[in-house]
């Protein structure tokens, strides 16, 4: 997932125009391709065990530990397997536009080593004879730079990236992304629609970078109003140097009853919601074996403080953010149900040697629980709309949180964070060296979490991670999670490859 979004923010700057370019944009060089590619090479050689049951979710295993993907953990059964994922990002940009238009395209095909073959599915096709269509689209949009005056804008339209803040996502560092907004707890996925995301500047640099956006999460008829539709406003001023301060204000449209997004369904009382760990609430009466149809209002309104959350200007950065949510439930003929949920997140990073991996860091989460009648008072995100709908990247942990460096396999003991409408308190450390500055880098790190008072499970984790070739790694990763109340020790150990080529 992380790596996905390394590769998307390297493609874009090949495509964006340096920051002192304004008001005019010079025409590309003759020598100058309009064709740009970035290619993602991933794998990963995986020992854990944790496995899975259910033969129709085993191409792509997705949630809880122990939830309805029917995962197992057994000292007993010891899961091998490698996992491989390639994908290309294309942009053209014809020159006869000066830069102003593009066209971006990404495609991805990922497996498992020896999965089946000759057939058709999502997430197979490794196996003897291959010859299985097994190709996802992961972007298609159109961008336009239509220049207002001095302050730089651009517009996607078409299949993107949906991030939950106001940083452009095909221009933006990876920390702008996750150390911003909601820092893609909320939303993180692809989504078709329309964005704008613009920047006011002076002779200071950078005041304000805002996003606009409009997205039809799901289409479930085209001639009828029931649809789920999702429309974002965020501002990030920048009063002083390294300093963020971000206002977030969403709407999400749920018209569609419940019943759209295939055969997991999508909203909160869908089985999609549940499968991700997500609130599922239960609107049926006694006898009832069909949910009723139900509508939605949902709003977030968030606000965010940092200091150099890329810690690109110095030593130490924070930030910290908090979102409302707020809105409403209207199952047919029964009483609205209200949203009144809250997330907080605050981390605080330090770099005290070389390199890049040289960082110690402590970070907390919380969400609020669902209380029994009444009001919904948990939180809710894109894991109720889409699969997967949300990320949580920064938690260093790989298993007690889900892991961002996943391909196929990503699960987790507390896999979204309202933790099934629980609620959760997270904490997480860690602490990196690196022996040779930004060539090699070692980490250990520790991850808890509690809900309602209890221990959910507490995370010991370490890596060695090496960078032998630019924007290669290599590396060693293994953790375990304490205290569960699983019917074992969850452990995994893996080796990883990620290269990202230009």
């Amino acid at each position: 997932m992380l790596i996905l979004l390394l590769a998307g923010w390297a493609a874009a700057q090949e495509t964006a125009a340096p920051p002192e370019i304004r008001a005019v944009v010079p025409e590309p060089s003759p020598t100058a391709s309009p064709l740009r590619v970035i290619g993602l090479v991933q794998s990963k050689f995986t020992n854990t065990d944790i496995a899975t049951t259910n033969p129709f979710l085993d191409g792509q295993v997705i949630g809880p530990l122990g939830g309805i993907n029917q995962t197992t953990i057994s000292d007993e059964d010891i899961a091998t397997y490698t996992e491989w994922r390639v994908a290309a990002f294309f942009t053209w940009t014809p020159a006869v536009l000066s830069g102003r238009a593009s066209l971006t395209a990404a495609l991805e095909s990922d497996f498992a080593f020896g999965d089946r073959s000759y057939g058709t599915g999502g997430n197979t096709g490794g196996g003897f004879g291959a010859d299985m269509v097994n190709l996802q689209t992961r972007r298609l949009h159109a961008t336009f730079k239509p220049l207002i005056g001095d302050d730089p804008l651009t517009v996607h339209v078409g299949l993107q990236f949906l991030p939950d803040g106001a940083y452009d996502p095909t221009a933006a560092a990876p920390d702008d992304l996750f150390r911003s907004g909601g820092r893609l707890m909320f939303f993180g996925s692809e989504a078709t629609g329309i964005s704008a995301y613009g920047q006011v500047r002076d002779d200071w640099g950078t005041r304000l970078h805002y996003r606009a956006g409009a997205f039809t999460l799901w289409e479930s008829g085209l001639g009828e109003p029931d649809d789920v539709t999702l429309y974002l406003a965020d501002a990030v001023f920048h009063p002083a140097q390294a300093m963020n301060l971000g206002l977030h204000l969403w709407y999400l449209r749920d018209r569609g009853l419940g019943g759209a997004g295939g055969a997991f369904g999508s909203g909160i009382t869908s089985t999609l919601s549940e499968l991700q760990g997500g609130a599922k609430l239960d609107f049926r009466e006694d006898g009832e074996t069909a949910q009723p149809d139900t509508n939605a209002d949902l709003f977030w309104v968030g606000a965010e403080a940092g200091y150099d959350h890329s810690l690109t200007q110095g030593a130490l950065g924070a930030t910290g953010m908090g979102f409302l949510n707020l809105g409403s439930f209207r199952p047919a003929d029964r009483e609205a149900t209200d949203v009144r949920g809250l997330l907080l997140d605050g981390e605080v990073r330090f770099r005290y040697a070389r390199g890049k991996g040289s960082v110690a860091r402590a970070e907390a989460m919380f969400t609020t629980a669902d209380t029994p009648g009444g009001d919904y008072t948990g939180t809710i995100g894109g894991n109720s709309y889409g699969l997967v709908g949300a990320l949580n990247t920064t938690h260093g942990s790989l298993i007690l949180f889900p892991d961002p460096f996943a391909i196929n396999r990503y699960v987790s003991v507390v896999h979204d964070p309202s933790f099934g409408g629980q609620g959760v308190l997270g904490l997480s450390s860690s602490i990196g060296f690196d022996p040779i500055p930004n060539r090699l880098t070692t980490q250990v790190g520790v991850s808890h979490a509690r809900s309602g008072g209890e221990h959910i499970g507490t995370e010991i984790n370490g890596r060695i991670v090496g960078s032998p070739l630019l924007f290669l790694n290599t590396g060693l990763y293994g953790g375990a999670v304490l205290g569960t109340d699983l019917p074992a020790t969850p452990w995994t150990l893996y080796a990883g490859l990620d290269w990202v080529m230009f």
